[in-house]
């Protein structure tokens, strides 16, 4: 996340919401681990410095924390929404054996509307998500 814990909050009280300690925990977990989370997986980090956390309080935190543009969504990737850490444009690579999610630069992949499609549209973003099979998988017996 490019986001300190204090950057957050100070974005949260320009909304008139505050930074809970349930709310601080999760933004601290994706803080200091990065990388792209199930709701599970965060709940089952912050639970152990408050067992009463719940599933809804991280969901509703990471969508508004989606909602703020501190984290991104990412397209439900092996059954599961995923949350991302880095809210920048980037494209993705998953691993169909072990699940791996690995960033890649945005443009890795260059994608962009015909020019002479007519689109009655507007494209806001492009989302691209290579599948194949990691170095380690590659790699293993």
């Amino acid at each position: 996340m490019h986001r300190s814990v204090e950057e957050v909050e100070v974005l949260l009280r320009a909304r008139g919401l505050s930074l809970t300690p349930q709310r601080r925990a999760i933004v601290r977990c994706l803080s200091e681990h990065g990388g792209h989370w199930t709701v599970a997986a965060v709940l089952e980090r912050v639970t152990g410095e408050f067992p009463l956390a719940s599933r809804a309080t991280v969901y509703s935190t990471v969508a508004l924390l989606r909602d703020l543009g501190v984290i991104a969504a990412l397209p439900a990737l092996a059954g599961e929404l995923r949350f991302d850490a880095d809210p920048d444009p980037h494209q993705h690579f998953v691993c169909l054996r072990c699940g791996q999610i690995e960033d890649l630069p945005a443009g890795w992949f260059p994608i962009a509307l015909p020019a002479e499609a007519k689109p009655t549209f507007q494209v806001q973003r492009f989302r691209v998500v290579a599948e194949g099979v990691c170095s380690n998988c590659t790699q293993a017996p």
